[in-house]
């Protein structure tokens, strides 16, 4: 919910920003940094956090993992062993019906937690979450699997974002379709706005795109694409220089509820040092050459030429691919990455509408 909140007043902020510039005559991209939150200049790191290099590397790789401690809101007596997916992005073939209790084990600024968050809220899924902590990891303690997310859903638990919406769509399409056939099988049929009859603005009815003979294979494609390379475009920019590399940590301590002052310390210093220590090498790793911000500005045009003159991608309403985009970029507002992907790129508007269509958080509590 703070997460969202936050998203709705950057991007107002956003927008007050590039209208000043309009007016004043300033240039646009030094109005919108003076409004972004504040942070270090990229050279000007205080001298402490640069020396807490040395001794960061263990307790920062735990950082990455989560953020925020609680308390554990599951009996780990009624988990069940770890779930494990070969393919994340195939249907499932035995649907079982919408679970009926969804725990989501996360930090809340994680790009892959915002992404599934982004499906539940889109469909108002009730869903509670649990904060773990980055160095005790004390509320994965009953887990195989360390790394958020980590979803428990009427027991079992999946540590991919990607599977679990993958099912989540496919029993919600099953659903669909149930209420469609008894519609159907009624002597006075009325309309029902899921069937095949449904205009959808031209990616078909819903329930045809969750449950039909084979996922959409351009949906797939760019659900990967943000998996597999928009994520990681995003996490070197967000790293790009000292500066927002502290920014990106205040950010995700900020967004924490249950951060106590020595972790909140630990989280800026240790990770926003290590990170931006380490960005060079993720650039490498990820196959990420020259400027990357005019690789993140390049990979959201290419996003939007592909929802071309539709309002999203799924057509008239947004598909899997929409909520996964809006999702991971939704995990970084108020940073200098989002503030330049909004005015530098052409994808406000769409981000803006996927706003409004995503609507209220579907969150019933956090711990």
């Amino acid at each position: 919910m703070r997460s969202l909140l936050r998203s709705q007043q950057c991007l107002r902020q956003w927008r007050y920003l590039a209208t000043r510039s309009a007016s004043s005559g300033i240039p646009s991209e030094q109005i919108v940094r003076a409004g972004a939150a504040s942070t270090p200049p990229s050279h000007d790191m205080p001298e402490q956090h640069r020396s807490a290099m040395p001794w960061g590397y263990a307790a920062a790789g735990a950082l990455i993992a989560g953020i925020a401690g609680s308390q554990v809101a599951h009996a780990e007596a009624e988990v069940k062993t770890h779930v494990t997916i070969s393919d994340p992005y195939s249907q499932p073939t035995d649907p079982r019906g919408m679970p009926r209790d969804i725990i989501l084990y996360q930090y809340e600024v994680c790009p892959f937690c915002c992404k599934l968050k982004a499906f539940l809220d889109y469909h108002k899924i009730a869903y509670r979450t649990v904060e773990v902590s980055p160095l005790t990891k004390k509320q994965l303690k009953w887990a195989d699997y360390k790394k958020v997310p980590v979803v428990v859903m009427d027991g079992e638990a999946f540590g991919d974002s990607t599977a679990v919406i993958t099912r989540l769509a496919a029993e919600l399409g099953a659903e669909q379709q149930g209420v469609s056939k008894a519609q159907q099988s009624r002597p006075s049929r009325g309309f029902w706005p899921f069937s095949s009859s449904s205009s959808s603005g031209g990616g078909g009815s819903t329930a045809d795109v969750l449950m039909g003979p084979a996922i959409d294979s351009d949906e797939e494609q760019w659900r990967k694409w943000v998996d597999e390379r928009f994520v990681r475009i995003l996490t070197v920019n967000i790293y790009r220089t000292a500066g927002e590399s502290w920014q990106t940590f205040k950010y995700i301590t900020d967004s924490s509820c249950n951060f106590g002052f020595f972790e909140a310390e630990a989280a800026r210093v240790v990770g926003a040092s290590m990170m931006w220590g380490i960005s060079g090498r993720l650039r490498k790793k990820y196959d990420i050459h020259g400027d990357v911000r005019e690789e993140l500005y390049k990979a959201a045009d290419s996003w939007v030429d592909a929802v071309g003159s539709n309002t999203f991608h799924g057509g008239n309403k947004p598909d899997l691919a929409d909520l996964s985009v809006f999702g991971v970029i939704r995990s970084v507002t108020c940073t200098d990455t989002f503030m330049d992907l909004m005015h530098n790129s052409r994808i406000s508007g769409w981000y803006e509408q996927m706003m409004k269509e995503v609507g209220d958080s579907a969150r019933l509590s956090a711990s």
